[in-house]
This record gives structure tokens, sequence and C-alpha cells, in this order.
């Protein structure tokens, strides 16, 4: 028997039998996304099983090494995911800031946590697992938001309407970028390190060139609010972390809000 089959063996004797068969079921024949970051409830009403006893199977596939358990603290407005760990001690902190929503929040364990199970590389190993090699927009659909949102299949073909320039930075990297800025708000924001810089662009078209700096950092320095004209941007973002980061600027407006609200 390999160890996956042992792993399942030991699950059955001590898991509601359905449960498991359908929790081995996905972890053999499932996607990657079907894997990682799995909400228990959500899991249990897709697959029509008990929710306590599929909350008993995944605790259970966690203590054995299956799977993964993770604490992650929400953002109430995104859905983003602004904190994770491995027990809840170690996530839950005063407060909170989403750059993406300019918003604090003081986390409430109802409100703003979620308990996921991700697949564990012994068992399989899938494409979250090394998180940096994701695509960017597959960065955000898998790591960035929560299990609790329901990004819409075609989310690269909607966010490609409203997204300006979207690019990697390797550790210590700095990019040039030129964009012609329109006449709305626009947001560059990082979901790796969830840094954000607002551009309230309005006035004139301008000829001239505009120039902005944006160091990406763990700093979670809070950048306010820039005002610019429409017109060409010239802009320089470095990287001043030890990972990959993927920075975007996009359109913050109307379309943005409702990929973000479903």
């Amino acid at each position: 028997m390999s160890e996956v089959d042992v792993l399942f063996a030991t699950l059955r004797q001590a898991a509601d039998p359905q449960a498991v068969e359908c929790i081995e079921n996905v972890v053999r024949h499932g996607s990657d996304r079907d894997l990682n970051r799995i909400n228990a409830l959500a899991f249990a009403d897709t697959h029509h099983l008990d929710q306590e006893k599929t909350i008993a199977a995944l605790l259970h596939a966690a203590r054995i090494g299956a799977f993964e358990m993770t604490w992650n603290v929400l953002c109430p407005g995104c859905g983003g995911v602004l904190d994770s760990g491995a027990s809840l001690k170690g996530v839950v902190h005063e407060t909170y800031h989403c750059a993406l929503c300019a918003a604090g929040y003081e986390p409430t364990l109802d409100e703003m946590v979620e308990v996921t199970f991700t697949v564990s590389p012994r068992v399989r190993r899938i494409a979250a697992h090394d998180s940096d090699r994701l695509p960017p927009l597959e960065y955000y659909r898998q790591i960035f938001f929560s299990s609790g949102v329901d990004l819409p299949e075609d989310f690269e073909v909607r966010f490609a309407r409203i997204q300006l320039e979207i690019i990697e930075l390797d550790p210590g990297e700095k990019a040039f970028v030129s964009l012609q800025l329109p006449a709305q708000f626009v947001i560059i924001f990082d979901a790796v390190t969830h840094s954000a810089q607002f551009i309230d662009v309005k006035g004139e078209p301008t000829d001239e060139r505009q120039t902005l700096s944006m160091v990406i950092s763990r700093a979670h320095a809070l950048n306010e609010t820039i005002t610019l004209r429409p017109g060409l941007l010239r802009l320089t973002l470095e990287n001043h972390t030890d990972r990959r980061v993927i920075p975007n600027v996009c359109i913050a407006g109307d379309e943005l809000h409702d990929l973000l609200g479903r």
C-alpha cells in the first residue's frame, strides 16, 4: 500500500466513511483548486454530506497529516485574506488593515476568521504549495481571496477589461512601466504584500510625462492618495522583499466592485 492508501485507511477507521470516501475521491481526481483552502461547510454542501461529520473528517485528516489546517483572517469588505497561520493564536491581532479597501478592522471570530484545509504535499502536490509560481491572476483566485469569495469562471477575462498593467517582479528587481492613465480612480496593488497606492486621475489631459515610484515591501506602509492628470505615466516599481511580487494597475470602478462583491 502507498502512503496515501495507508492514510485514508486510517482515516476511514476514525471518521464517517461517506465523508472520507468523498474526500479521497477529490484528492485522487479533483483539480488543484479543489484541494486548496477547502471550506468544510461548503464542501459538505457541495457533496451533500453531513456538515458535522465532514468537519470531523477533515479535522482528523489534518491530525494524521493528510491535510493542513489554516486559520485565515478575512477582510469583510473584499474577502481578501489579511493573515493566516496554523493556529488561531498566531493570527489574531488587535487590528488589521486592508490596503485594497483602505480600511481598518478589529477582528471578530464569527465574521472575520475562517478555517480551511489544504491537501498535504505528502498526499498530493498542488500548484498552491508553490504559490510564487502561480500565474498572477491565479494567485489572486487561490491565495489572496478567501474561500468564500465566489469569483466567476471568466474572472481573468473580466479583470482584463479594467487592468492597465500587471507585472511580475523577482526579489530585488526594479521595473519601469509606461501607461496611459484614464480619467478615473486607479489602484496599484500587490496581492503578495498587500501594498497599495491610490491615484485619483482627474483634470485636463496632459502631454507632459508624469512619474511615480512605488517600493513594494513587507512594511504595509499606508500611501496617501495622489492626484494625477489623464495622460502618460512613467511608473517605477521596486521589489524590496524576498519573494516574487505581482503588482497590477487597474481601474477602481463599478466593474471591480462587482467582481469583489460576489
